[in-house]
């Protein structure tokens, strides 16, 4: 056996003192005890006093008549002390009246032998004692290590009874109140903790509760006072707890501190509520402008066809081209005009759909006509592949075509001079796929889930090259939606872009 392994594995014997000044009592004590106990003496009360706080000994047995200071009042003072509270001690007396009992029930000793003392009746009641002390050491130990992880939890725990008082708290209820545990417990919970604009409302209903008169709320909101009178809201979680009798004996409840929480939800809502306010503005401004500026853009689309077609006089060619270019700037202004009552009409809610039996060969074709004189003029060139065949689907025409005209157009304008716009119109039979391909500039692949949202455009700077609203794509998106149909996209920077369009039949 290694040096101190016989240490290690020796047994932990309860610690008993025997306080007797009689040597030839002491020794009989001894004699019958020390077997399996170990034995610490003491010869007077002083002396029992001072080993009991230095020794901590698991049992006391006591000569009542102990020169100094008596067995009673060595009781006595043993018990004063917190940390005795449970320290078994029996008295020892040779009196055996009732006023000797009373003075060692008033001693608050546990318990009383006579001499001549019997042996076995000695070595049960200790054993019971130890038994008893013993068990309650391990409830004191299971408790601790409760309450350790009641403390360590982020929540604030706490047990109130049927009386209303406190009888549990775990460290964060501290913190949030303010104050230290012992401060907290054995208080009412409603007197002492709760605003005094809901006190009273709040301890009706638990009163409620606890007399099986209320179902308890399982989760609610409700207001605490810390130690410096502030108010916090906390988000309570209530249990109610029951004896074995199924009897209510109080709660046990979880609460969230969400102060904070709900000042910055109020805060987050009211900038909500201007933020709504001001987009409302936006939107109204948005339709009175579009709507200001059709009217005169009618005019002029009206009066540059009529000077083409000589109607208000001859012109020469270089008036004729002058001409054009207004007709096509009023023509792109006319659609960016469509775009923007759009978006204001979407948010309003007042877009319309007509849906009817369409062509979408059609359809292509006629848009594709107009698109070719800026395809050849930018020097791009066009690649086509549109069934003939291709089914019927049920769609609003006028909204199709400006959808397959923003991409159309979004297709030419990122496109640089010599390359290649690809547009086909094929079917499955599910679905009519059109699909718009260019060699362009590409978008880099972490922007493409933004590229459909309103006003969004991948270079936002005021000195981008390429102009734009920023709203092609999204109305784009909207107008598939209406239609049932999806919207897919592809790109890599440097080689263009593909978006593929399905729409039901």
């Amino acid at each position: 056996m290694k040096i101190g392994e016989d240490d290690q594995n020796r047994e932990i014997r309860p610690k008993i003192l025997i306080a007797e000044a009689d040597e030839k009592d002491a020794e009989a004590l001894v004699s019958h005890l020390s077997p399996n106990y170990d034995i610490i003496r003491a010869v007077n009360g002083n002396e029992a006093v001072i080993i009991t706080k230095e020794k901590h000994p698991d049992l006391v047995l006591l000569n009542s008549t102990l020169p100094e200071i008596d067995g009673y009042e060595v009781c006595r003072l043993l018990k004063r002390d917190e940390s005795n509270k449970v320290l078994p001690v029996i008295m020892i007396t040779s009196i055996t009246d009732e006023d000797e009992k009373t003075k060692a029930i008033e001693s608050k000793a546990d318990d009383l032998l006579v001499r001549p003392v019997d042996i076995l009746e000695l070595t049960t009641r200790v054993r019971s004692l130890l038994r008893m002390k013993e068990l309650h050491d391990q409830l004191v130990k299971e408790k601790d290590q409760a309450q350790k992880y009641v403390d360590v939890a982020g929540s604030i725990i706490g047990v109130i009874s049927k009386d209303l008082k406190v009888t549990l708290v775990n460290q964060k209820a501290c913190d949030v109140l303010g104050y230290e545990k012992d401060e907290i417990i054995g208080k009412n919970w409603f007197d002492a903790f709760l605003p005094g604009y809901v006190r009273e409302r709040i301890k009706e209903g638990y009163i409620g509760v606890i007399e099986g008169k209320l179902e308890p709320p399982e989760y609610s909101e409700k207001p605490i006072l810390n130690k410096t009178n502030e108010e916090r809201l906390i988000f309570w979680h209530d249990v109610v707890l029951r004896d074995k009798d199924n009897n209510i004996i109080g709660t046990i409840s979880s609460g969230d501190d969400i102060t904070e929480r709900k000042i910055a939800e109020k805060a987050m809502e009211e900038a909500n509520r201007e933020l709504e306010l001001l987009d409302n503005i936006k939107d109204q401004f948005l339709t009175n402008l579009t709507h200001e500026l059709r009217t005169p853009l009618i005019s002029i689309k009206g009066f540059t066809e009529l000077m083409l077609e000589d109607h208000m006089g001859p012109i020469n060619d270089a008036q004729k081209n002058a001409i054009h270019t207004v007709l096509r700037n009023s023509e792109r202004l006319r659609h960016l005009v469509e775009s923007l009552l759009y978006v204001s009409g979407e948010h309003t809610k007042n877009i319309k759909y007509n849906m009817d039996v369409l062509s979408l060969t059609k359809i292509t074709e006629e848009i594709l006509e107009t698109f070719t004189a800026p395809i050849l003029k930018k020097g791009l060139t066009i690649e086509r592949n549109i069934q003939t065949d291709l089914p019927t689907i049920l769609g609003d025409k006028d909204h199709l075509k400006r959808m397959i005209n923003h991409l159309l157009d979004n297709a030419i304008k990122f496109t640089p001079e010599g390359g290649k716009i690809g547009i086909s119109a094929l079917h499955d039979s599910e679905s009519v796929i059109i699909n718009i391909e260019d060699t362009g500039i590409g978008i880099p692949e972490e922007l493409l889930p933004n590229i459909f949202s309103r006003f969004y455009q991948v270079d936002g700077s005021t000195r981008r090259k390429y102009g734009g609203t920023g709203v092609g794509l999204h109305i784009c998106k909207k107008i598939i939606e209406a239609h049932k149909g999806s919207l897919s996209v592809s790109s890599k920077i440097g080689e263009g872009t593909i978006i593929s369009v399905k729409l039901p039949i």
